[in-house]
């Protein structure tokens, strides 16, 4: 026999054995796979980047703390509780910790809310921090906010441009109330925020108690 007969013979015999049992027969072909991927094993086509293949939901990353600046009067302050009143919006932020500030200050700072509930802040930055002068004036009210005065009406109140800087407000009311208001608004927070908000520190007040007049002028 040759032995190009002798091979045909050996080629016979491994594909009789595929025929018969196709799973044994895999390893008689060299072309076939002789290692099959056990569970937990890795796969041989993995990404380029060594990753496994594997995908799902990415996690959601926090959310970065609010953030809010502006200009802020001091409502109520104490050691570890702080109360501030932004001038321009009149909303109400609470600080968990004083930076320093006393009631009726203004300052002007960069909040952060506090993490996880997010419903009190804590101060950044702060840029400004100032004291607004509220006073008593012994000067009667001006010639020009007496003649305006007798056109208003009890419990009238209105605002005149002033040259320069500021505003002037007038009041007009029951002449037996003017000194009591006069000498409240130092404990008021409306001239504070007033204040604050036409960009002045200092806050005076005149009276004619006879008229019922009260001039409460924003300098700077």
């Amino acid at each position: 026999m040759s032995e190009e007969d002798g091979n045909s013979d050996e080629l016979s015999e491994a594909e009789k054995r595929r025929e018969e049992d196709p799973i044994a027969g895999m390893y008689d072909d060299p072309d076939s796979d002789p290692s099959p991927v056990r569970p937990g094993e890795a796969y041989d086509d993995e990404d380029d980047d060594g990753g496994t293949g594997l995908t799902g939901p990415m996690a959601e990353q926090p959310e970065e703390p609010e953030t809010k600046s502006g200009t802020y009067y001091v409502k109520y302050a104490e050691d570890e509780a702080v109360t501030l009143h932004d001038v321009n919006t009149a909303e109400i932020c609470t600080l968990i910790e004083n930076p320093g500030v006393e009631t009726h200050d203004i300052v002007e700072a960069t909040l952060v809310a506090q993490p996880p509930m997010e419903v009190s802040y804590f101060v950044k930055e702060l840029t400004d921090h100032y004291t607004i002068d509220v006073e008593r004036s012994p000067e009667p009210p001006t010639t020009q906010v007496m003649e305006i005065s007798e056109e208003m009406g009890r419990d009238e109140v209105i605002a005149i441009d002033r040259e320069g800087e500021g505003e002037i407000h007038i009041l007009k009311i029951d002449p037996d109330l003017v000194e009591q208001t006069a000498d409240s608004l130092d404990d008021e927070e409306n001239p504070y925020k007033n204040a604050a908000r036409y960009g002045v520190n200092r806050v005076e007040v005149r009276t004619d108690e006879e008229s019922g007049v009260i001039s409460i002028r924003y300098l700077p």
